[in-house]
């Protein structure tokens, strides 16, 4: 019998084998044993290089194959992937391997079940991005998902593109103000096209081109589930309405879309006229801000005689004149679908308008509710044809500034009944967005993030009647309420209070 001594430096050899493995394997996992290892167990029980057992000990029965004794691979598996169905597990692992912190807000949503993550403003960025669409991509409670204004880029678009794809249970999405440009564009098309629950998606300010045109109108042809999309705050230009034109008239399903602060003129602006033509489906058009003139006017006037279910359009602001208005007008006095028409910030003089006023009052089927002239000035004419028309239709509501010489009593609606009816046409909770920007959930609003939520809403209101809510429900409040005894007194005199606004009597009142 030949005893096999193992020395200190074999010892030692073995022992920087194992280390060597594990530094080039990372943490060593406990595994069943290996062919390998049978073999060499199997030739030792046979040759004569065997350590002898003691004589009341019985040799290893080394034909037991079974598990016992061994934490297998399936054991351990198990482990790890046990479901979870809030996504909160693989949303820390993401966040651990990208090295970033994890959101508390978005982890208090998935573990409470609450339905909206609302995340604005919260500097995620391309790897915040990831690791929220990672946890989102088995989350079968969260129907609304706001994570506009976060830096994600074209990578942080694509991420949550990706998981879209897989998700089907998110009905609302707001990447606005987020520099996608247009690689998130295509993968936004390549979503929308097997995504189902997707109604409403917002994209507004995230430096769309022609480029991006191409496959944001597979998108509007592409979907069958989104009826509101937004891309207004974009950069399309004569090209790209052209392209969304034609995306237009193919679509079964849009009912809104917002191409507001844009640069589509001429052609572009025609293009999206003819689309208009053949829709069957669109109810909401804002094409404001765009500078397409005349020309986009008239086009738009055209589309008018044949379309049947548009029921708001604006083109506020985009340097109509004489030419434009006369074909306006025309329209107006056979339309029987328009019920909000804004005309408002363009240059017309008091007799272009009339005309539109006449033709509204002669045309008796017209559903007409709110025609806005804002910022533009009536003759004494005007006035008169406004009181007429008040009489003949006296639900509708007609917004401007000021006739020739004087200012009219309450020409404009007060600025907290605007803002309200305003939320209700655009199924709006005022609540929601006011409680989103309140961080400290105190029913006060720094005067900035008021502002902000009006700026996110698009809320229709001026300078001017945005100061005025303000003031109506300013509450004061010293910025800081931790200071000691002695320096209340020594800084009493230079401690300035902090303008809030309280929201909470803002929505209380009538």
């Amino acid at each position: 019998v030949t005893v096999v001594l193992v020395t200190s430096m074999d010892a030692d050899a073995v022992s920087d084998d194992v280390d060597n493995e594990g530094s080039e394997e990372g943490d060593l996992q406990l595994k069943p044993p290996s062919e390998e290892n049978e073999l060499v167990a199997s030739e030792n029980a046979t040759g004569t290089d065997t350590i002898p057992h003691e004589e009341n000990e019985a040799p290893e029965d080394l034909s037991d194959t079974s598990d016992a004794g061994w934490d297998t691979d399936l054991e351990i598996e198990e482990e790890k992937d046990e479901y979870d169905p809030t996504g909160c597990k693989d949303y820390f692992k993401t966040c651990n391997v990208l090295g970033i912190i994890p959101v508390s807000s978005f982890v208090k949503t998935l573990r409470e079940g609450k339905t909206e993550v609302m995340l604005r403003h919260h500097g995620l960025g391309p790897k915040g991005a990831k690791a929220i669409a990672i946890a989102l991509t088995t989350n079968t409670v969260v129907s609304y998902l706001d994570i506009s204004d976060n830096g994600l880029e074209g990578a942080g678009g694509i991420a949550i593109a990706t998981m879209l794809k897989d998700n089907n249970y998110i009905v609302h999405l707001d990447l606005s103000d987020n520099f996608l440009g247009s690689p998130a564009a295509f993968a936004m098309a390549s979503m929308a096209k097997v995504n189902s629950t997707i109604t409403h998606c917002y994209l507004s300010g995230n430096c769309f081109d022609d480029k991006a045109a191409e496959p944001i109108g597979e998108m509007i042809r592409g979907s069958y589930r989104i009826t509101h999309l937004n891309l207004s705050r974009n950069e399309f230009g004569e090209e790209g309405g052209i392209i969304l034109g034609s995306a237009l008239a193919e679509s079964e399903v849009l009912q809104f879309l917002d191409l507001s602060w844009n640069h589509i003129r001429g052609k572009g602006a025609i293009a999206i006229a003819e689309g208009l033509k053949s829709s069957q489906t669109l109810r909401v058009l804002n094409m404001s801000d765009n500078g397409f003139g005349n020309e986009g006017a008239i086009a738009l006037a055209n589309a008018l005689k044949l379309n049947t279910t548009l029921e708001e359009l604006d083109i506020s602001n985009n340097r109509i004149g004489g030419n434009g208005v006369t074909a306006i007008s025309k329209v107006l006095s056979t339309n029987d679908g328009l019920k909000v028409l804004k005309l408002g910030k363009n240059p017309l003089m008091p007799n272009y308008i009339e005309p539109i006023l006449n033709a509204v009052k002669g045309n008796v089927n017209s559903p007409l509710l709110s025609l806005s002239f804002e910022r533009n000035t009536f003759s004494l004419v005007g006035e008169k044809l406004v009181k007429e028309l008040k009489e003949a239709h006296p639900n509708l509501e007609i917004v401007f500034a000021a006739t020739e010489g004087h200012q009219i009593e309450k020409p404009i609606p007060p600025p907290l009944e605007k803002l309200k009816r305003y939320a209700v046409d655009n199924k709006l909770e005022l609540k929601d967005l006011f409680q989103s920007f309140d961080k400290e959930y105190c029913g006060l609003l720094s005067e900035e993030d008021f502002r902000n939520a009006l700026t996110h809403i698009s809320a229709p209101l001026l300078e001017i009647e945005k100061r005025r809510l303000i003031k109506q429900f300013q509450k004061e409040k010293v910025k800081d309420g931790q200071e000691n005894e002695n320096q209340k007194e020594e800084d009493q005199t230079e401690t300035q209070p902090v303008v809030f606004v309280d929201y909470t009597a803002l929505l209380s009142n009538q």
